[in-house]
Parts: structure tokens; C-alpha cells; sequence
């Protein structure tokens, strides 16, 4: 039978338990159609560049599109991966591919796109905007709310723990022989046993969706692996933006005059010393 000290520890273990109980139930139920969601998409299909917007963002999308088009002969892609219009090409019926190909195709002619460009300027908006409206609405990465409560919890309830035991006046659990502020190791260690169940919690940007991750990585690479892989590594050069390059280093002025000591200014163009004309200078 536990003592009233074992039984302090006990009650506010408990009550940290609970509280981990009642956030998971509410996670849930309150993703129960989330889930439902997943299910119809893992089974369904899903277009490559939403499963491409669900996997990685607009960045994704963009890349499985371009190639998408390519491969429709709707794009051309250089030795450098700017892209250009080929003015043929399969007609689309995917709006947010159609965007993408009649805003390329705009372009003036001695102007290319490169795939960095679609995922951030605004003329490419349009085709953004499409590919976020058709996707599903499905989060795909955990806000780490929960994981903050659970930490939370841990030290209000370790706190508590000590609290409660230092005003009862119970001893020391295990060691009833030890001075009472030993409580506060108590409490300490059970604050450390609580932490790291809390941080079992996913954390903020933690994927949730292992299985439609796996769906939509295979989705988008069958859509991308029907380009050679010459192509494609073209294509992918202009990923990122390149870095603007570092400003240039002002030159030091090394000539000083007196003024920099605290002296007389002197004009730096004149001779300076009679050394430099001949000493002709100091008769003048």
C-alpha cells in the first residue's frame, strides 16, 4: 500500500497522465476526417503536381509541372534549364498546367523562364493560386501544439509535486529518513521522467502522413521519371535562386595627413617634404 508521500508522487504522475490521455483523445477526434481524407487519396488518384504540392510546397510543383509540359512538348529546356515555349505541343486540360504553359508562352521571345522564377514571381501567380485551390486540404506537417501543453504540463505538474509535498510535511518518498528538501530532487527527477514522455509528441513541422508521403514521392517521381535524366538534371539547375554576389570591398584611402593625428591638414598632392623636389622648395 502506498504511504502519503508515494501516494503525492503517484496523484500528480497520474494527473500528468490524464492530461496526455485527454490531448490524444481530442488529436483524435478532431483529425478523424483528416484521416478519412488520406485513406481516399492513398486508394484514389491524385494528379502528379498535387501530389507533388502535398510532398514539398510550391517548389515541388513547380518542377513536376515543368516537366509535365516538357514532356507534352508544350516546353523546350536548354543546356542551361531555361525554359521556352514551343508554340505546340499536347493541349492541357489540367487548369493549373494550362496557367503555367499560356504564361510561358506570353513571354517575349528573346526571354526565357527559369523554374526558380514560377515558384515566386507574380506573374506566375495564377498557376500558385491553382495548384493550392486544387490540392486537397490535408496538413501534412504537425504545428507542435501539442508537444508545447505536454512540456508545459511536465513542469506544472513536477512543480505541483514538489509543492504538495513540501506544505503536507509528507517525507520523503522511498527515504522517509531524508530532510524534506530532498522533495525538490523528487519533484526534479519526476519533472525529467515527464519531459521525456512529453517530448514523444511530434514536433512542430513533424510529417504526420508517412503513408501519403510515400503515395505522393511516387506519384511525382512516375511523373518526372519519363523524362531522360539528362533532361531532368537540366531542368532542376535553376531550382534555386542563385545568391546575389557579396558587395565589393571599398578600397582604403592609405594616404594620411597630419589632420588624421590630430595636426595641421596638408594638401596629400603638393610635395610634402623637400626631399621631394629637391630642397627647392624650402626657399620659396
Amino acid at each position: 500500500m502506498l504511504t502519503d508521500s508515494e501516494g503525492i508522487v503517484a496523484c500528480w504522475l497520474l494527473i500528468f497522465a490524464v492530461c496526455n490521455g485527454l490531448r490524444g483523445a481530442y488529436c483524435w477526434f478532431r483529425d478523424s476526417g483528416q484521416r478519412q481524407i488520406v485513406d481516399e487519396l492513398v486508394v484514389g488518384d491524385l494528379h502528379p503536381v498535387r501530389a507533388s504540392y502535398l510532398l514539398g510546397g510550391t517548389a515541388e510543383a513547380a518542377e513536376t509541372a515543368v516537366c509535365v509540359l516538357v514532356d507534352d512538348g508544350v516546353l523546350k529546356v536548354s543546356s542551361t534549364g531555361e525554359l521556352r515555349s514551343t508554340h505546340r505541343g499536347r493541349k492541357q486540360t489540367e487548369p493549373a498546367l494550362r496557367a503555367l504553359a499560356e504564361e510561358i508562352r506570353s513571354t517575349s521571345a528573346d526571354a526565357t523562364t527559369k523554374l526558380y522564377e514560377i515558384v515566386d514571381e507574380a506573374r506566375f501567380a495564377r498557376f500558385r493560386e491553382l495548384v493550392e485551390r486544387d490540392s486537397p486540404a490535408v496538413r501534412m506537417t504537425a504545428s507542435g501544439r501539442s508537444l508545447t501543453l505536454m512540456l508545459a504540463a511536465s513542469m506544472a505538474t513536477a512543480f505541483g509535486m514538489g509543492m504538495h509535498g513540501g506544505l503536507a510535511e509528507a517525507p520523503v518518498p522511498f527515504v522517509p529518513e531524508a530532510d524534506r528538501v530532498v522533495w525538490l530532487y523528487v519533484s526534479g527527477a519526476a519533472w525529467m521522467v515527464q519531459w521525456g514522455a512529453a517530448c514523444l509528441w511530434p514536433s512542430d513541422k513533424r510529417r504526420r502522413w508517412k503513408v501519403l508521403d510515400t503515395y505522393c514521392r511516387d506519384e511525382t517521381e512516375f511523373a518526372r521519371a519519363v523524362l531522360p535524366d539528362g533532361t531532368r538534371q537540366r531542368i532542376a539547375l535553376n531550382r534555386e535562386r542563385p545568391k546575389p554576389p557579396p558587395p565589393a570591398p571599398r578600397a582604403r584611402n592609405r594616404a594620411r595627413t597630419w589632420s588624421d593625428t590630430g595636426g595641421d591638414t596638408v594638401d596629400v598632392d603638393s610635395c610634402g617634404s623637400c626631399g621631394g623636389c629637391g630642397g627647392g622648395c624650402g626657399g620659396e
